[in-house]
């Protein structure tokens, strides 16, 4: 019986898996607004009924693809082991917006779609804030980091920062995201700086 159960779970996940990659490929090639449901799940070889089964509505589909796409860089940050922490902080926040920028428009609407998905913000209990209170608690260890604000705070500090900046980004087309990330990365490194 056990696996059975475990059979049909895994055969559940491939199915979500499926309908997301789908999801992120059209929205890629055709963007946000132009992807229905239905050519969804034509690529994902899925009846719409299937669709439903795993995702309520388009926006919990988002919000499911954002969650994937969006929160865990937490091998980006702990890659970067022999940097200092507030060093590391620029440093990925640099990557970051020279990624997003070089994707292109497309890209730019997905990533507003899914940031709109999650309520423009990644909340506690999400990878990247729990990657964020990691890299602040080994700062503090390391003696790099201030022990004047709890790490929780200044997990929630980076991930304001970080997300506000690439919502401006995706509503301002005159926003630079590469000079205005790594503005409020150096901002943040002065304010985590023991």
């Amino acid at each position: 019986m056990c696996g059975i159960v475990n059979r049909h779970e895994r055969r559940k996940l491939e199915v979500r898996e499926k309908i997301l990659t789908a999801a992120f490929d059209l929205f890629l090639a055709h963007g946000v607004a132009a992807t229905t449901i239905e050519e969804i799940c034509e690529r994902a070889d899925v009846a719409n009924r299937t669709f439903f089964n795993h995702f309520a509505t388009r926006q919990d589909m988002i919000r499911a693809l954002a969650e994937r796409r969006l929160v865990n860089l937490h091998d980006v940050f702990f890659d970067r082991g022999d940097e200092a922490i507030p060093v590391r902080l620029v440093g990925v926040f640099d990557d970051i917006a020279a990624a997003l920028v070089k994707s292109g428009d497309t890209y730019r609407e997905l990533i507003g779609e899914m940031l709109a998905a999650t309520g423009y913000g990644i909340q506690r209990g999400f990878n990247l804030h729990d990657t964020f209170v990691e890299l602040v608690k080994e700062g503090v260890a390391r003696g790099e980091v201030s022990t004047r604000h709890g790490a929780e705070t200044l997990a929630d500090i980076i991930v304001g920062a970080l997300s506000g900046g690439i919502v401006n980004w995706t509503v301002d087309r005159t926003y630079s995201l590469e000079t205005n990330l790594h503005d409020l990365g150096v901002a943040l490194a002065e304010l985590l700086t023991a």
